[in-house]
């Protein structure tokens, strides 16, 4: 990614953010791209390889607690009613009236949260290994929340969270570096469900230090980038998404937002992961039905980094979508 389209920005409630933008040619719409953990702008530069040149306009941040952007030690400065609004101000600094949102991980909780609040930013919404995720308006405690997932679904899902939540968490994480990039960038995606999802395996992986090495789909630079950000920006600011969520510090605000505004009219579009054990298929499509039932489905057989382990596939997915929508005459209509 060119560093020269880097830009920082101070949003409305003082914090700043860093971000990649390059402006869309005459016709061709703004892809706001919103990253998840542990990653950071550079997650997109495939994508950013393939778009920029046919003329889409692309707006990157690094999201809060990322990269170079302002890394709060408050979990409640990560509150999503807070944060959609940071990524609203990025969009009034650069002019942009309405954008596509394309999302994945942590960013699909940001996305939903805009298309929940600011859906008259968007001209429409892509969701990416994680699905549309509707207002949680009541408070989660994680112990109940896991072992409900494990009867509902047969794999904990979420018990790397209580890790990541942990005290010293971030600091076994931050001196086992390798361990655990090798861990969240697994070599098979059948790694999450013996090392990250259960209680427990997440720890016992990142103080065993294992390293099994790189996948296949991350080349060696690639892993050096995402090495060298990590190491830059540590994580414990990063690991407040996490914190935010289990101590549901996003319930009272997402309590107020009204159902109607539940439901998602604008186009949409899930690119579902069938070998995610931590956003699979089977907990996705069901949100999905229910509150962005016209939105086009479509599942890889890939593991939970679908941008990296499907480049090719996804960008395609992606431009066929985006040259469908006939994005001009629904502007115009909006």
């Amino acid at each position: 990614m060119d560093s020269t389209l880097y830009k920082d920005t101070t949003v409305s409630r003082g914090l700043t953010y860093h971000y990649y933008y390059s402006p869309a040619n005459s016709g061709q719409p703004t892809l706001l791209l919103l990253h998840g953990f542990p990653s950071s702008s550079y997650d997109w530069h495939r994508q950013v390889e393939y778009f920029q040149p046919k003329g889409y306009g692309l707006l990157i941040p690094d999201n809060l607690g990322a990269g170079k952007t302002a890394k709060p030690e408050d979990p409640d400065a990560f509150r999503q009613v807070l944060i959609t609004r940071d990524i609203v101000d990025l969009l009034d600094a650069e002019g942009l009236d309405k954008v596509v949102g394309l999302a994945h991980d942590w960013g699909a909780m940001i996305l939903s949260r805009l298309a929940n609040l600011h859906d008259e930013r968007f001209l429409a919404y892509a969701w990416n290994a994680v699905g549309y995720l509707p207002p949680r308006p009541y408070p989660i405690e994680i112990d109940s929340f896991i072992e409900r997932m494990k009867t509902l679904t047969g794999d904990p899902r979420y018990g790397y969270w209580k890790f990541f939540t942990a005290e010293d968490g971030y600091v076994l994480c931050e001196q086992n570096i390798d361990s655990f990039l090798q861990l969240i960038y697994p070599a098979t995606p059948e790694v999450w469900p013996e090392w990250l999802t259960p209680v427990g395996k997440a720890r016992q992986w990142v103080e065993e230090k294992h390293t099994p090495g790189i996948p296949e789909w991350l080349t060696q630079e690639e892993y050096n980038v995402l090495r060298e950000t990590l190491k830059k920006s540590g994580l414990n600011s990063f690991m407040n998404y996490y914190r935010t969520a289990v101590r549901s510090l996003n319930y009272p605000d997402e309590a107020k937002i009204p159902e109607e505004a539940w439901t998602i009219r604008k186009p949409a579009l899930y690119v579902a992961a069938s070998r995610d054990a931590t956003g699979p298929p089977s907990m996705g499509r069901p949100n999905m039905a229910k509150y962005v039932p016209h939105a086009k489905v479509v599942e890889l057989d890939v593991g939970h980094w679908v941008q990296l382990e499907a480049t090719d596939r996804l960008n395609a997915e992606w431009e066929a979508w985006i040259e469908g929508l006939n994005l001009q005459s629904i502007a115009a209509g909006l």
